[in-house]
């Protein structure tokens, strides 16, 4: 019997990320083994709302904003060339998104972000309420604005992740799913493979594409640097079309959209969660939670009360929230071997894309043209406790910044 060829590259983790890396490997020539605990697009990538677009009105005003917006935008031009390169239909629609305003923080927020990211060339207007009710006439009068941002949208998580995968299994990629990683193999320092069901396999390079799930196999990341957090999201029954733009409230931290098949999609509301869902791995609706994602669409859309519009299912994911809101990608220098790519902070669509060709050019010592100091895997480690500052739970009480309260 011939022996086992050990792969150049093993990927763990089957989401939008874990499938994009294990695609642009397997195009560079690379063996590529991807292991997944579950099935592919089973955890965070396909529990979530599909929204996608470039930069964040929370990363606006900084270095590290330019360089969140560089590779999104990178990712989003990639999303429009997809559906021709790897042959497959993932619903992408690119109508616009509106971040909605209800509070003077919120437009106070808005105000500065918009001015940032006009400054940077991003395509963002801040509009009043008569102007958002316009275009999107089933706005409630509380509305009192909203940032506008052209060329975002949504699209179908499911397909696209899949379709990733698909493509890495043509170009030879072997690709196992219900293969849990127990820990990493390590020759020395370095990270030399993985122990899967107490084998080890051996491999030139490991990639983390494992989000909220990487302390597990990463023990010494800094207690805080990734943390689960729990997202919970309900959807309606199919109407008839009334919401033209997916859109976002209350610092990003309300969201949701209208599906093709006219459903009406809408997360958030973690503040009214257990621990305002930060800490926990475990996958379940909770009644606050739920009950307040309602009364969300209720107020924003006041066309649906007394209508009867029905429920029709709700779920939870686990998202890998970071101590500073931003992903680490990169190289983990205490770990030579060991690449990661994780802590999306709920915002995966509008990254996956692009941090597949970047992790395969950083591997194959390749210029990528991007700046990944503020992503740099090893930024948390240092002395002391580390401190949590990430903008995507400002307000709340494990992060009580001033203007971003609720």
């Amino acid at each position: 019997m011939a022996a086992q060829v050990s792969p150049d590259v093993i990927v763990v983790g089957g989401g939008v990320n874990g499938t994009s890396i294990a695609y642009r490997l397997a195009a560079d020539g690379r063996r590529v083994l991807l292991l997944e605990r579950r099935g592919i697009c089973s955890g965070a990538s396909g529990r979530n709302g599909g929204m996608t677009g470039a930069g964040s009105s929370m990363h606006s005003h900084s270095a590290a904003g330019r360089a969140v917006y560089a590779i999104t935008m990178r990712n989003l031009e990639l999303l429009k060339g997809l559906k021709e390169e790897i042959g497959a239909e993932f619903s992408l629609t690119l109508p616009g998104s509106m971040d909605v305003i209800t509070t003077e923080a919120q437009y106070l927020h808005l105000l500065e972000a918009v001015t940032e990211q006009q400054s940077a060339g991003i395509p963002v207007d801040l509009i009043d309420g008569d102007e958002a009710r316009r275009l999107m006439p089933a706005l409630g009068p509380n509305v009192l604005g909203a940032s506008f941002a052209y060329d975002r949208g949504h699209l179908w998580p499911f397909a696209l992740v899949n379709a990733f995968a698909d493509a890495a299994r043509r170009l030879g990629a072997d690709i196992r799913t219900w293969s849990p990683v127990e820990r990493l193999h390590l020759q020395g320092d370095r990270v030399a493979g993985v122990v899967v069901n107490g084998e080890v396999i051996s491999a030139g390079d490991v990639v983390l594409a494992t989000n909220a799930y990487t302390p597990e196999l990463l023990p010494d990341l800094p207690a805080g640097a990734i943390v689960p957090a729990r997202g919970q999201i309900l959807v309606t029954q199919p109407l008839p079309p009334l919401l033209p733009f997916s859109f976002g409230n209350n610092f990003d931290k309300e969201y949701g959209r209208q599906t093709p098949t006219g459903q009406l999609l809408c997360g958030g509301y973690r503040r009214l969660d257990i621990g305002e869902g930060l800490g926990t791995y475990e996958e379940r609706v909770t009644a606050p939670v739920l009950s307040g994602i309602a009364r969300c669409l209720d107020e924003l859309f006041p066309a649906l009360r007394g209508n009867g519009v029905k429920i029709m299912r709700a779920w939870a994911g686990i998202m890998g929230f970071t101590a500073d809101g931003l992903p680490l990608i990169g190289r983990y220098a205490p770990a030579p071997g060991l690449t990661v790519a994780a802590g999306f902070n709920g915002g995966g669509f509008s990254w996956g894309a692009a941090v597949g060709i970047i992790v395969a050019d950083v591997l194959a010592g390749r210029d990528h043209g991007f700046d990944l100091e503020p992503f740099r895997p090893d930024r948390f480690h240092g002395d002391g406790e580390l401190g949590w500052n990430n903008p995507f739970t400002a307000g709340e009480k494990n992060n009580p910044r001033g203007v971003l309260a609720y």
